[in-house]
Parts: structure tokens; C-alpha cells; sequence
């Protein structure tokens, strides 16, 4: 089992957090590259281990005996106790929402191990208790989590209203400016590990990356959230993927508007605005530029896009997210400065 908040692919590219389970239970600990380098049916393995009651240290151990010289053995670590809730997550999870001890031992041992590896994240904890209390296969109650506030980065793009109400139209980049932006801040996250120094041991995981119009400011406003593959908040890597987003938007509409601008880029404690419907299911999965022209898988061409973790194909969202008022509001008032501009020329030039 993986969980969609763990944002991997079916490649498994990276642990995720059943195969982590499986690995402390046993007493082995497996770097990154070397997780990389196990065959995909041993990767396979792993997590669902992971997943069961009862796990085989057996399994875990014959599954990484390919890359044996280059695992770490350690004592194996003990699931999280069924009769008390973990302080640590009490106090992570008050913010959000109550955790009684029945609540608790209701969950399966899996989702126990979450909750304590991603407590000291609050995001990927929201994240983690708003998949386990929506949808068919939620296991803790339906309790409405209250809204989220933390750290994460912030960076706006400015520009003129006629270049924002065609943008918000879809008449840039063939309506895949936003989306395409997005793209290049979320390659920049996957590689900060490359592009930072100090940080090359430091691997991008789940990385939220998502903008929203704002007609106020007259711009775009872009928020991200990336964590490592441990689970850490990792800033740097949140600011590169924001600013370089912002970057790649305000290059689209240059040829529009060559005054636009780049606003604040700064990590903020702030709640999560963006991603309200503007890349629907979507919204925390990487694509590469060309995934915005893939067709959409429909019921004849089932596999017209592929999804995966990073993968370049992944079929582009049918709405733009920017309610139709908006776009209409912008619209008109630009054609009302264009008629505006038109009647103080003629009256200047009759």
C-alpha cells in the first residue's frame, strides 16, 4: 500500500512508508541509491510487508540480499504501542483534529507507523489524517480536520490586468502557461539536491507545488511545500520550487506584458490557498513540459497518460481552476481600457 500523500509512483522510486516499516522491523536500514538499485519485484516486496500484521524479518532480509554489502544492520525497531497514543502525536495531531485511544487502536499498524514517522511535519501529517478520514478505505472517523497553517514558500508574480486576463482566459501557452510553470518549479525541487551546495544528501519526497489567481494583487500567487524522503520539511528546496514556478510564469506572458515582475519570495507560516481545483487529482504529481500537450485518457484510449512520480506524461487537468466570473471580469475590463485608450485618441486626434 502507498499513500497518496507519499506522492511514488509505481516504479517506487523511493521507500515509502510500508517498506519503511518493513526495513526498521527488521533492523535493516537502506540508503536511497541503494533502495535504487534493488530489483523492483524486491522493492515490491518490501512494501507489502510493510503492510501486514505481522511482518517476516525472513522476507525483508532475502529481499535485500542483492545489495547486501551495502545495507546497514541495526536493532530492529519496534512498531508504535496499540493501548497509549504516542505523545508526539497527540500534540502534532491537537492543531488539526481530536485522537482518542479508541480512534487509535482502530487503525491498522501501517497507519500507526504514519502517524508517528510524519508527526513532525504537520503537512504531511494533514495530509496523512485527511486520507485516513475521507474516501472508502479512511479508517479514523469523519471528523472535519480544522484548517492547516505552517511553514512553506511563497513567491507572486505581477503584471498588468490585460496580461492577467488573458492568462486567467487561456490564451497563453494554449491555456498550459500556469501548468507548464509549475512543471519546471517542480523539476527544480526534485534537483535541489544538484543545484544546492550543502544539500547533496538531502532528496526531494513529496513535493506540493500550486498557484492561484489573485485579482487584488493582480498576479499569481505560488505556494509550495516539499518535503525530503524522510519526511523533513525541506525549505530550500520549497523556495527553489515557488520561485522558479514564478520565474517560468512571468517568462510566458514577457512577450505580453515585458513589465511584469516577480514579487516576494519568502518562507512564510501561512495557510495552504492554493490548489483549490486548478490541477484537480492532480495537483501533487510532477510532469514535464510535454505532458501538458499529452492527450486525455478517455474511454476508448484508456492509456492515453500515464501517472507516476516522475513521469513526463501525465494527462493535463481539464479546467483552469479560475472561476468563470473572474475571467470574465478581467476580460471585459480590458476591453473596456482598450475602448477607453481608443475614444482619448480620437478626441485627442478627431
Amino acid at each position: 500500500m502507498i499513500y497518496a500523500f507519499e506522492e511514488i509512483g509505481p516504479d517506487l522510486a523511493r521507500p515509502p512508508l510500508a517498506a519503511r516499516r518493513a526495513m526498521l522491523g527488521s533492523g535493516v536500514a537502506v540508503p536511497l541509491d541503494t533502495w535504487q538499485a534493488l530489483p523492483l519485484e524486491a522493492r515490491q516486496q518490501i512494501a507489502n510487508e510493510g503492510t501486514k500484521l505481522a511482518m517476516s524479518e525472513f522476507v525483508v532480509k532475502n529481499a535485500v540480499s542483492s545489495v547486501l554489502k551495502r545495507v546497514r544492520f541495526m536493532g530492529p525497531v519496534k512498531d508504535p504501542r496499540i493501548d497509549v497514543v504516542p505523545q508526539g502525536v497527540m500534540d502534532a495531531v491537537r492543531q488539526l483534529r481530536p485522537l482518542t485511544l479508541p480512534e487509535w487502536q482502530q487503525l491498522s499498524p501501517l497507519d500507526r507507523y504514519t502517524l508517528v514517522a510524519v508527526s513532525s511535519n504537520s503537512r504531511l501529517l494533514y495530509r496523512a489524517l485527511e486520507e485516513m478520514t475521507t474516501g472508502p478505505a479512511s479508517t479514523l472517523s469523519s471528523i472535519k480536520l480544522r484548517p492547516w497553517i505552517g511553514p512553506l514558500a511563497h513567491a507572486e508574480v505581477r503584471m498588468s490586468r490585460a496580461a492577467l486576463g488573458e492568462l486567467a482566459g487561456g490564451m497563453i501557452k494554449s491555456g498550459k502557461a500556469v501548468v507548464l510553470a509549475r512543471a519546471a518549479g517542480i523539476r527544480a525541487a526534485r534537483g535541489a539536491h544538484d543545484v544546492l551546495d550543502g544539500y547533496a544528501e538531502k532528496w526531494a519526497g513529496p513535493v506540493e507545488l500550486d498557484a492561484r489567481l489573485d485579482a487584488e494583487m493582480c498576479g499569481y500567487v505560488w505556494q509550495a511545500h516539499v518535503s525530503t524522503v524522510d519526511g523533513e520539511f525541506f525549505a530550500a528546496a520549497s523556495i527553489l520550487a515557488a520561485s522558479t514556478a514564478a520565474i517560468a510564469l512571468r517568462d510566458a506572458i514577457a512577450e505580453r506584458d515585458p513589465t511584469s515582475s516577480i514579487g516576494e519570495v519568502s518562507q512564510r507560516n501561512e495557510a495552504w490557498s492554493v490548489g483549490s481545483g486548478a490541477f484537480g487529482d492532480e495537483a501533487t504529481i510532477a510532469m514535464g513540459g510535454k505532458a501538458a500537450y499529452a492527450p486525455r485518457p478517455t474511454a476508448s484510449n484508456p492509456q492515453a497518460a500515464a501517472v507516476g512520480d516522475d513521469d513526463d506524461v501525465v494527462a493535463p487537468p481539464a479546467r483552469t481552476g479560475v472561476p468563470v466570473w473572474i475571467t470574465l471580469l478581467l476580460m471585459l475590463s480590458t476591453l473596456a481600457a482598450f475602448a477607453a485608450a481608443g475614444i482619448t485618441i480620437y478626441r485627442t486626434h478627431p
